[in-house]
């Protein structure tokens, strides 16, 4: 299955045949059938839709996404989904005690924070300077005693403020050395999200709304409710449980990609070929096999099994571990 991203303005998306079909003017530049669709994402202002296209994706079970920020994302889908009542039902049970959505949020954290270690480490091991080395060593040890101190972790009343807390004095730590060293460019002086205005930082942006799109459509196919998560806040028109679970894929599927195109970041915007090349290394990773219990399975698929897991969790059924990748 197929993700489709769409990031260059003045296309046009319709559908002929059973197949997805994008025109640039009055031109074919691309067909797809629908059967091998997954989720259309479409990141770019400017891009007509067909009510044909919109109602065959619907048939076929094809999510689509307008936006490239998870808090502004808009999804259209079917109501021929996979959804099952029970799972929510499961959820919102789960979710209601206080203890429950630390155990969960604590392992959001420390998966996110394990493999901000792993992105650092497996940049360390390519040919760089002695200096980044050096760096990447102090941060991969900083890192690995925060994940520690998070995994050890007690359950108090203020645990939100705690897990926060260490998480944030490592997302300092992290974004800090790549700046330093520019592993992000030369341009990159700390994270921005909404309204960055370097290349660098509207690189990650653009790739964490292609991952968001993909969890969204995991977590939809799992039957739960995106709107409720454990660790990010509950506000209308924010999916924090997409928030929750991306936490732990950001750096290794995003970042890492965006470090490979550090010496395309320049100017004053993401360029379109810049941006192609991260949408195809983006959706390489998810389609690259990994190790998973035992066995190798396509990154996208482990992502869709670990949300199955997430309603495993919330039936009390299992435990929930977050995926640690390896460098």
């Amino acid at each position: 299955m197929q993700h489709i991203v769409i990031h260059e303005y003045g296309k046009a998306l319709g559908v002929t045949s059973e197949r997805l079909v994008i025109k640039e003017g009055n031109f074919p530049v691309k067909e797809v059938p629908l059967r091998k669709i997954s989720t259309l994402s479409i990141q770019k202002q400017g891009v007509s839709l067909s009510s044909n296209l919109l109602s065959a994706c619907a048939r076929y079970g094809i999510k689509v996404f307008i936006g490239n920020r998870a808090q502004e994302l808009c999804c259209l889908q079917g109501n021929a989904q996979h959804a099952v009542v029970r799972n929510r039902m499961h959820q919102f049970q789960f979710l209601e005690d206080d203890e429950q959505r630390y155990r969960i949020a604590r392992a959001f954290i420390y998966g996110k924070i394990r493999n901000q270690r792993t992105t650092i480490l497996y940049f360390h091991k390519q040919k760089c300077s002695v200096e980044k080395k050096v760096a990447a060593a102090q941060l991969a040890e900083i890192l690995d005693l925060l994940s520690k101190q998070v995994r050890d972790q007690p359950y108090t009343e203020n645990w939100n403020a705690i897990l926060m807390g260490i998480e944030g004095r490592a997302a300092a730590s992290y974004w800090q050395m790549l700046s330093k060293h520019t592993w992000l460019g030369d341009q990159f002086l700390g994270r921005t999200g909404r309204g960055a205005k370097d290349p660098a930082n509207q690189a990650l942006n653009y790739g964490y709304g292609i991952l968001a799109g993909v969890i969204w459509n995991a977590l939809t196919n799992a039957g739960l409710e995106v709107y409720l998560g454990a660790l990010h806040a509950i506000r209308p028109g924010k999916p924090a449980l997409v928030l929750d679970v991306m936490e732990e894929y950001r750096s290794w599927v995003v970042d890492r990609s965006v470090i490979k195109l550090r010496g395309q970041l320049k100017g004053d915007e993401l360029k379109p070929k810049t941006r192609k090349k991260l949408t195809a290394d983006i959706l390489t990773t998810l389609a690259k096999p990994i190790p998973y219990h035992g066995k190798k399975i396509r990154l996208e698929s482990v992502m869709q099994r670990q949300c199955y897991r997430l309603c495993g969790l919330f039936a009390d059924e299992q435990k929930y571990r977050p995926l640690l990748f390896r460098w």
